[in-house]
């Protein structure tokens, strides 16, 4: 029998999880930038309009990694299956 590990690709794996702080920092920023607005009684079309987006973009990356990590799995055993010495 034949054992490995079976990984992401860490050049990938990297700039996933930096978008997903990108992501992040920016709703973060966009929610306090929101709340003063808000605040301050002034028009938060745009900040809102940003904030939604952000949420949906992160979103996108959540479900993205979810969907790759569900194909990652198939070609694992897919591989598996294959390297099985008789």
């Amino acid at each position: 029998m034949i054992y490995g590990l079976f990984g992401p690709n860490p050049t990938v794996w990297t700039m996933f999880m930096f978008f997903h702080f990108v992501v992040a920092g920016f709703l973060l920023d966009l929610l306090y930038d929101l709340r003063t607005i808000w605040s301050l009684e002034s028009r938060y079309a745009i900040q809102l309009f940003v904030t939604l987006l952000m949420v949906m973009i992160w979103s996108a990356l959540y479900f993205g990694g979810r969907l790759g990590k569900r194909t990652g799995m198939n070609q694992m055993h897919n591989f598996t299956i294959l390297c099985e010495i008789p």
